[in-house]
């Protein structure tokens, strides 16, 4: 079927209204008083040499070091300042673009205009958190209205610490506490200037009011305020226990070397406003949902696993959450519980991928015994369906009434249970007995799966423990109250093998509907919706023990290059180890391996406009020509014979991109060597700019004609009409942020300031 929706109004950013240009420049017009500049905007002042190599332990004798600290004193590396793109249209030796170190290639891109807005290395200026470095690598994001004139952009880092590249500590608590790893900072941008943006060349620095980290308050999975760790011993009060086992003894295979802790690998993630689905429907509070994603342990030791974390963005509060299990997850986000009393999260990722794990797979076996089939547990790394969670708000974890103020209880994320996706199984049913990735393979848009959500035995009860008595292993064993028969988990590969990974899922926000998309690193997605669910909730019983539910296939594990719209771009540098493959129609994701098929699908959400819903489309493959990302075309499961059509958008990296091996980089310096990227991160902006009526399209950029400034449709801290006015924006008048990771960018500026790797964040107008 199509999903249209009603457009209401039109609107666009190509032009912009002479007031409002004016209100913009005076907004920029700047002067200097007792050293400190100031733009409208932010305090801006200089940053001093001697405070940055004390921060960054920079070393005077390496010329990087140098480099890097004479550009950020002189005002090179300020935050937004940066206006080449990393990512590229075409590959500069197919094109004749430019090959210098610190500039764009080939930037006209095919499908709509791409800018950034935040660089990696870069420095915040502004008098607040003055000179704390933007991190990479850029993963998940989320984006509110901090007040009406402030938009507030939240990104996290995918960073490993000791176990890759240990990025600068954050201190936490006022205890002392720190973690090294992933970051999570916010930027303020203005919101007349974030409207504005793709109609003009200029940076980004101009508009940004702030910037710091999300979070300076951090509590355990047991409740306590993350403390400093114990070099010697157990962290017996306040231990970060993603580090650790039940009684707080270090147990991953690196240790820091100038924090605590580390902040394992936050991956994708999602920001949720208080009641975005109507009058008290939803979450409680804005909140910010984040996960570490998987972690290596050294083998033999005990531990925890890693867990959700959700910020209180009002209080800057982060809390670890164990209710959904500690197992790991891509992404975790809000949908639909069209009930007041509950909330409803979908949950993917790895559920597990825990190497040194031997003691807590010996541990599941010696405590629980051999699984129903006689056999025994095995790891449970990617063995598991589609997962939502459910829960009761109000609640503590034993179901008894909790005090007003718990934020994890208010907001139903004490007391719930964890469902997983289950069908028939037999010869007759509906999968012909094909387990998720096979079923997948040479399979058709509009093909369906009947199926439940069943809730899993296991429960959070409150009391940290180590992994062997997580919820993970339960998707090992039969589905409740259907032992003996056909209805099994739908896991990627059985009960006994890992499946292809459960990548990231999107909610969908239409009214009405609970339900999300569900990528996979097999390359295939689709849409799972859930039936009757006020009903359910309904039922009696705190939790129902199923929930009615439909999958359908967007697309299978097929050859997508009939499908893939290039218009005229997409073209790779030809070499023999990648068969000399001629554009983005393929993908060859190793020497002497070209696929034709979608590889490795990471990023993946839904744009809800007026003329339908769309899916942007991030691969994370290695691909030694150059990342891609797509946006398809409407989406539809009619089973007409008629496939989607995937919009090339852009490409960045690859060992064999010319960029890329002639150590360009962005910012300059950065590169030491041709390696890969990932296009990882998206938010539909559009809900925040829109404004009454829209603006008449005019196609020529500069100032427009003389009209009112804008009057916005919503107000900050209105989740509901965000969701409502995103609705209304047609697909090319949408402004939408993307992630850049650029792992090869590791060196110069990124290096001699501790941020990790390299990446950007993007906005993108579409043109499809």
């Amino acid at each position: 079927m199509k999903f249209p929706v009603s457009s209401l109004f039109i609107f666009t950013t190509t032009a912009l209204a002479s007031t409002e240009v004016e209100l913009i420049e005076e907004k920029k017009a700047s002067r200097v008083k007792h050293g400190v500049v100031e733009n409208g905007l932010c305090h801006n002042k200089p940053l001093d040499a001697n405070m940055l190599i004390a921060r960054y332990g920079m070393d005077i004798t390496d010329p990087d070091h140098l480099s890097a600290l004479s550009q950020a004193v002189n005002g090179n590396l300020q935050l937004g300042s940066i206006t080449q793109n990393i990512a590229e249209a075409n590959d500069a030796t197919r094109v004749g673009a430019l090959v210098i170190d610190g500039l764009s290639g080939d930037s006209n891109f095919p499908h709509g205009h791409i800018k950034p807005v935040m660089t990696v290395g870069e420095i915040n200026m502004c008098d607040e958190n003055h000179g704390d470095v933007y991190v990479g690598v850029p993963d998940g994001m989320g984006a509110y209205l901090k007040d009406d004139e402030t938009v507030r952009l939240i990104v996290q880092s995918e960073s490993y610490g000791p176990l890759k590249y240990e990025s600068y500590p954050y201190y936490v608590n006022g205890n002392g506490a720190s973690f090294t790893g992933s970051h999570v900072q916010y930027a303020d941008f203005d919101r007349d200037g974030l409207a504005a943006f793709m109609t003009h060349d200029g940076p980004a620095s101009d508009m940004i009011k702030g910037f710091g980290q999300v979070s300076k308050t951090y509590y355990n999975l047991a409740g306590e305020l993350i403390g400093k760790r114990n070099p010697d011993g157990a962290t017996v009060y306040g231990a970060h226990f993603s580090n650790t086992d039940a009684s707080g003894n270090y147990s991953v295979a690196g240790t820091p070397t100038e924090a605590d802790w580390l902040m394992q690998s936050l991956c994708s993630s999602h920001l949720e406003e208080a009641h975005q689905w109507g009058d008290g429907i939803g979450l409680e509070d804005d909140m910010y949902i984040t996960n570490e994603e998987w972690i290596n342990y050294e083998d033999g030791k005990d531990f925890v696993g890693i867990s959700m974390h959700t910020m209180d963005l009002a209080k800057g509060v982060d809390y670890a959450v164990g209710s959904v299990t500690v197992s790991g997850f891509e992404k975790i986000v809000e949908i639909n519980p069209q009930h007041p009393d509950y909330v409803i999260l979908g949950l993917s990722g790895y559920n597990g991928a825990y190497s040194g794990n031997s003691a807590e797979i010996a541990g599941r076996n010696a405590e629980y015994g051999n699984r129903p089939d006689g056999t025994e547990y095995v790891n449970p790394q990617n063995i598991c369906p589609a997962r939502i969670y459910i829960g009761m708000k109000g609640k503590m974890e034993d179901g008894s009434n909790a005090p007003a103020d718990d934020f994890l209880a208010r907001n139903g994320l004490r007391y719930g249970k964890v469902y997983g996706f289950a069908t028939d199984m037999s010869a007759d049913g509906p999968t012909g007995g094909l387990w998720r990735d096979e079923y997948h393979k040479d399979r058709e848009n509009g093909e369906k799966v009947e199926g439940k959500f069943v809730a899993i035995d296991w429960q959070w009860d409150g009391t940290v423990k180590n992994f062997r008595h997580d919820g993970a292993w339960d998707f090992q064993i039969p589905v409740p109250n259907y032992e003996g028969n056909e209805m099994k988990w739908w896991n990627g590969k059985g009960n006994d093998e890992s499946g292809a990974k459960t990548e990231h899922l999107s909610p969908d926000t239409r009214p009405g509907i609970t339900g999300f998309i569900q990528g996979s690193t097999a390359g295939y997605f689709g849409h799972y919706y859930i039936h009757d669910i006020t009903d359910a909730l309904n039922s009696g019983d705190d939790f129902p023990s199923e929930l009615s539910s439909d999958y359908y296939v967007y697309q299978g594990e097929n050859d997508i290059t009939g499908q893939v719209d290039l218009n005229g771009d997409g073209l790779f540098n030809q070499v023999e180890q990648c068969e000399y493959n001629n554009d983005a129609k393929k993908n060859c994701d190793n020497d002497y391996s070209v696929k034709s098929t979608f590889e490795d699908i990471d990023g993946l959400e839904l744009i809800a406009a007026s003329d339908g819903l769309y899916a942007v489309i991030q691969e994370d493959s290695g691909s030694e020509l150059g990342e891609r990302m797509f946006i398809s075309s409407a989406l539809e499961h009619e089973k007409d014979g008629k496939e989607l059509t995937y919009h090339f958008m852009a490409m960045s990296g690859g060992k064999y991109n010319t960029r890329m091996a002639e150590l360009v980089g962005v910012p300059a310096t950065s590169n030491d060597g041709g390696g890969s990227h990932e296009f990882s991160g998206v938010i539909d902006l559009s809900g925040m700019l829109a404004t009454e009526g829209g603006r008449k399209r005019i196609l020529k950029s500069g100032k427009g004609p003389k009209s009112p400034k804008n009057k916005y449709l919503i107000k900050a801290h209105d989740g509901a009409a965000k969701r409502e006015a995103e609705l209304k924006v047609p697909i090319n008048d949408k402004l939408i942020a993307l992630g850049l990771q650029a792992h090869n960018l590791d060196s110069g500026v990124v290096k001699a300031l501790k941020a990790d790797r390299g990446g950007q964040v993007l906005v993108y107008q579409p043109n499809i």
